[in-house]
């Protein structure tokens, strides 16, 4: 979920700014997962070099106050009240707060309100989306009606795009032979009726058995998203047990793999992916590659965005569907590819990557902005 990376690394290069990451507490699973959490993304910024705080000082027993870092301009990734007060409420409402969804925003669900106009994106001095959609959402369902809204293009495809540009990228499939590489990409949303995405309850199964099938022609990435194991060990009909050991199917047999993190180098040296997740139907996009994406029957919860691209890529409604889509890889990867799927990408995505990059335009607002606060 973090997807701002571009914009903290040109702030470091830029006299003007001194970004610095906060790692908060996520409460919605428990303190032991709360500090496992942190232990892990506390780490992960340490290995990259970046100026990064943990928010409970563990030799005092306490949770950091914002004031002793003395922040001017705070950046959000998440807009739900998952953490402590300190570090959402107390936040957005006493300093200069910015947010780029985590997303790159294709649903629509709820009455528009969890993901455009809670108190949290009124109260945004500046919040930056990934296209137009979603701007003209915040216009017509926020309160403030998308005052604070620019549409910038979605700053964490620019790594993307530049390894793709320039072939620079890491295969970092476990087997680099002639299989074909497919990612399958289960959505964590397995019992949710307010946004019924995942199908995974009803095909895990049937993936694991097609792998199986296929094991000398297939080589799988099973790239869940970060929430499914999560819920699956609270599940009533799985627990951890079950779903460690579906997990662990996917991490040790010969054809496949389990990819847990970053998913960069994973996107540019597959060939295909197969998936139910939200963002994931427009980021796959930026590779114009073949891809599926499977369809529950009342799973209507796409804003505009969402619907057109679903009219430029294959779409499954039944297992079959998906079965029929690898034999077709297998046979011709490169004839599953929509032709309108790149004339979409150009029209409604790659605009935002021509002249100059998201987190360009972002950094350059911001600076145009502060200068007229003086």
């Amino acid at each position: 979920m973090w997807k701002v990376d571009t914009i903290f690394k040109k702030m470091q290069d830029d006299p003007l700014f001194e970004p610095i990451i906060l790692v908060c507490p996520d409460k919605s699973y428990g303190e032991e997962q709360m500090f496992k959490d942190m232990d892990e993304t506390f780490q992960y910024f340490k290995d990259l070099k970046y100026n990064t705080f943990y928010s409970y000082k563990k030799e005092e027993n306490r949770w950091l106050l914002l004031e002793e870092l003395n922040p001017d301009i705070i950046f959000f990734t998440r807009p739900h009240n998952l953490t402590k007060e300190e570090y959402y409420e107390k936040a957005y409402l006493n300093y200069l707060t910015c947010y780029v969804p985590y997303h790159h925003e294709v649903g629509d669900y709820g009455d528009n309100i969890s993901q455009y106009n809670q108190n949290f994106h009124n109260a945004m001095w500046k919040i930056f989306v990934s296209h137009t959609c979603s701007k003209n959402t915040f216009e017509k369902y926020s309160v403030c009606k998308g005052k604070n809204v620019l549409d910038t293009g979605y700053p964490m495809m620019e790594e993307l795009l530049i390894k793709k540009e320039d072939k620079n990228y890491t295969n970092i499939w476990k087997h680099k032979d002639y299989r074909i590489k497919i990612i399958f990409a289960p959505h964590h949303t397995i019992d949710s009726e307010e946004l019924p995405y995942s199908n995974f309850l009803d095909y895990h199964e049937k993936f694991r058995e097609l792998a199986i099938e296929l094991k000398d022609k297939v080589i799988w990435s099973f790239k869940p998203h970060p929430l499914l194991r999560l819920k699956l060990n609270n599940h009533q009909y799985w627990g951890k047990e079950k779903t460690d050991e579906y997990f662990s199917f996917w991490q040790e047999s010969e054809f496949s793999q389990l990819d847990e993190g970053d998913y960069v180098d994973l996107f540019l040296s597959s060939d295909a992916m197969i998936h139910d997740s939200g963002s994931f139907l427009a980021e796959y996009l930026y590779l114009q590659k073949p891809v599926m994406y499977i369809k529950r029957d009342k799973n209507n919860h796409f804003n505009q965005f969402g619907q057109d691209i679903l009219k430029v890529i294959n779409v499954a409604k039944n297992f079959d569907d998906i079965r029929n889509f690898v034999y077709k890889l297998i046979e011709n990867k490169d004839n599953l590819i929509n032709p309108n799927q790149n004339s979409f990408f150009n029209t409604k995505i790659g605009i935002y990557f021509k002249d100059k990059y998201p987190s360009d335009r972002i950094i350059e607002n911001i600076k145009n902005s502060i200068k007229g606060l003086k």
